[in-house]
């Protein structure tokens, strides 16, 4: 005898043309984490939507969220936090991360008054000035990291392990997101978000032409027809990224990291036949450092061939996925999710080149 699988309501196989789903909205105590209960958001003409974008300071934003007479009593807008969830139709839930008030109105009815909320990540509590100076001491980044965001009422920090050390600064009055991103590049480190767990994260930059697909849209077919568009700032992006370390109070020679994109790339040294860099000036202590500084740079960068698509609601993608769509590895840079039964998912995806012997120097 032989079970039938699990229905998939995530990937939809051809034999199945639709899924049942909702969503949930938990109102969560940000101080102690206690659920408080459920909200639920009056229905308009613009749903609430969910986005991503990796290349923002404050990654998540959830808007177009609006509270009835009754929830906009209950919530604290100075300490609650709005957890939505996704809910398929076997039960399954998935987590959509935590969100905090950034911005509010109210509008006054005969009946009371309703409440339009525009709502970030916790990175937004992550993005404050540091009312004292910090300084990385030579720690290594990951412990640095650590520091930084000690004792900020937050989720937990979940950082990957680096080799490498940071002897920068910054002084009172700095934004500590920005200090944590400046860390982050020099550990080699993709930008830091804020995951659906809730889970600050800090994730060693890859090249995603050669890591594990996590996402295939061409396996289910779930891109909607009609929906893709391709855009290309090829021709006026850096092919070259420099690194310089230069310490005014030294003799010692300035310390160069570079990184070239791989030669497969249509902008690549190689193909266009002459170099366009982009050189920064940071504080780091070897060349290794530089080199993996450099390197960062250059994975990160948005200029690369981006494709935009459209697929049903996925709750599965979270942050620097790696896509297979026609064929090809992407990375994928940000999202926009509209959390209602039925929505489409909008996507961003960045063109992942295969490294070559001479793309790295």
């Amino acid at each position: 005898m032989a079970s039938a699988p699990p229905p998939d309501l995530l990937d939809l196989p051809a034999y199945r043309g639709q899924r049942s789903a909702s969503f949930r909205f938990d109102l969560i105590d940000g101080r102690n984490g206690v659920r408080r209960g459920e909200l639920t958001p009056l229905r308009g003409s613009s749903p609430p939507s969910l986005s991503h974008d990796s290349t923002s300071t404050i990654p998540r934003r959830l808007s177009g969220v609006t509270l009835g007479v009754e929830d906009a009593k209950r919530i604290n807008q100075m300490t609650d936090r709005i957890a939505p969830r996704m809910l398929l139709g076997d039960g399954t839930s998935y987590q959509l991360g935590r969100y905090m008030v950034s911005d509010s109105s109210d509008l006054v009815t005969s009946a009371g008054s309703t409440a339009p909320l525009t709502l970030l990540d916790e990175m937004f509590v992550v993005d404050q000035e540091l009312d004292v100076g910090f300084d990385a001491g030579g720690q290594l980044v990951d412990q640095a990291a650590a520091r930084l965001v000690d004792g900020l009422p937050i989720g937990p920090l979940v950082v990957d392990a680096t080799e490498f050390t940071s002897a920068s600064a910054w002084s009172p009055g700095t934004s500590r997101a920005n200090a944590l991103r400046d860390l982050a590049a020099q550990g080699g480190y993709f930008m830091p978000w804020v995951n659906h767990q809730g889970w600050l994260r800090l994730r060693r930059a890859f090249d995603p032409a050669s890591q594990a697909v996590t996402i295939d849209l061409d396996a289910s077919r779930r891109v909607i027809r009609g929906s893709i568009s391709r855009t290309s700032d090829l021709l006026v992006a850096p092919n070259r990224f420099v690194v310089v370390s230069n310490d005014p109070g030294s003799d010692a020679e300035p310390v160069v990291g570079t990184y070239d994109v791989p030669a497969s790339a249509p902008h690549s040294i190689e193909r266009r036949g002459f170099v366009l860099p982009k050189t920064v000036d940071v504080q780091v202590r070897s060349q290794a450092q530089a080199t993996v500084y450099a390197r960062t740079l250059g994975l990160q960068q948005t200029v690369y061939e981006v494709v935009e698509l459209s697929t049903p609601v996925d709750p599965r993608h979270d942050a620097y996925e790696v896509v297979r769509w026609d064929g090809l590895r992407w990375l994928e840079v940000g999202w926009t999710m509209p959390l209602v039964p039925g929505g489409e998912m909008r996507h961003t995806l960045r063109r992942a080149y295969p490294e070559t012997k001479g793309g790295e120097a």
